[in-house]
């Protein structure tokens, strides 16, 4: 890769946004731990956005599509933050023009997808790696330390919530999450991708799931104000029950719907040995427990190891995450190892939510295809 790693981003939405700011932020964070970042191009969907976000986003060059945004040979490592139905053409494209390239979660809308990419993939020395930037919250990772070391021992039980608000005001215009067609799904696509990684993260592999979907809001305005509307064909909330590989046992739920909750991811696993819990609208801390000790609150903040600013001590924000999420991929892409999470994990949780959606349909337990 050289003395440079050239950054084309696809997609300058929200998250297309919070991606571009990251990467300007790791070389603060990680100072000379990478070859020079560059953001060498953005692509939008129209000429004028493209020279906009350009500007905006601090980007040598703007594109409009993404034929182009692959042929420049300044970009060496490609940002996927479109939507969902537009993942697998993007890697497709990256792959062929042997550009390593950063997926937001999900990987696809569906399995079927997903064995295509793997497919498209195979074979090449090409670096897949994927957004699951809850992995990344210092919290986590010493939950996942300590799990590791044996502390839970036999788990018996998990809990893992993924709740939004905002869905529920019926005026809200129609997008393309709430199409099945280029979501692949609605709040297991967007919110369930995350707790599912991060079940087979701290535990591991699911092995069959029961599901129940609900959508409580059947159509929605075209657009802002309109009279005109279109059918949603998504979930808005999903509860499953899940046995994993290991025979242990526990519940996920996501919803859109979640009146008073903001953003919050909480996990709470029991162990013969010892329990933990974690709630994202708390994200500085882990509670630990432990038969000794009862329990602990283990102030985690931003321990990111290595990291030079900013101080350990300081909260944490969400920015931050998906800063080492990105940071640990481009690392894994200059020194020739496998990104983690990479393309496997995006499969694999592309195999869960199809399993959850089949045992929604079926009114039962469900296998997770392999």
């Amino acid at each position: 890769m050289g003395n440079e790693i050239g950054i084309g981003l696809l997609g300058y939405g929200g998250i297309g946004k919070l991606h571009a700011f990251a990467y300007r932020s790791i070389p603060h964070y990680y100072p000379g731990a990478l070859p020079e970042l560059r953001l060498a191009a953005v692509c939008t969907s129209r000429p004028e956005t493209a020279t906009k976000a350009a500007a905006e986003g601090g980007f040598a060059r703007g594109y409009s599509s993404l034929e182009e945004l692959v042929a420049d040979p300044a970009v060496t490592v490609i940002d996927c933050s479109l939507p969902n139905f537009s993942h697998k053409e993007a890697i497709r494209a990256a792959v062929a023009a042997g550009k390593h390239i950063y997926c937001e979660k999900p990987l696809c809308v569906d399995g079927r997808e997903a064995r295509e990419i793997a497919s498209i993939a195979e074979g090449s020395k090409i670096r897949i790696g994927m957004t699951f930037n809850y992995r990344f919250i210092p919290a986590i990772t010493k939950a996942k330390e300590l799990i590791d070391r044996g502390s839970l021992g036999r788990v018996y039980n998990f809990q893992l919530l993924y709740l939004h608000t905002g869905y529920q005001d019926e005026s809200r215009p129609f997008s393309w999450r709430m199409s099945r067609e280029q979501s692949g799904g609605g709040a297991l696509l967007d919110l369930g991708s995350h707790i599912i990684d991060l079940t087979r993260f701290l535990l591991t592999d699911f092995d069959q799931v029961f599901a129940t979907t609900r959508t409580f809001v059947k159509e929605r305005p075209v657009r802002k104000g309109s009279s005109e509307t279109a059918p949603v064909t998504v979930d808005d909330a999903v509860w499953m029950q899940a046995r994993l590989k290991d025979g242990s046992v526990g519940t996920l739920e996501v919803s859109r719907f979640a009146t008073g909750s903001l953003d919050d991811l909480i996990v709470r696993i029991e162990g013969e040995k010892g329990a933990m819990k974690f709630s994202l609208m708390e994200g500085n801390w882990l509670w630990w427990y432990d038969l000794d000790r009862g329990w602990t609150r283990i102030d985690t903040v931003t321990n990111f190891p290595g990291a030079t600013v900013p101080p350990g001590r300081s909260i944490l924000g969400w920015s931050r995450m998906h800063a080492e999420n990105q940071y640990r991929f481009l690392k894994s892409v200059v020194e020739g190892g496998e990104p983690a999470p990479g393309l496997a994990d995006g499969v694999a949780t592309q195999m869960v939510m199809d399993a959850v959606y089949e045992s929604a349909e079926a009114g039962s337990w469900t296998a997770v295809p392999r």
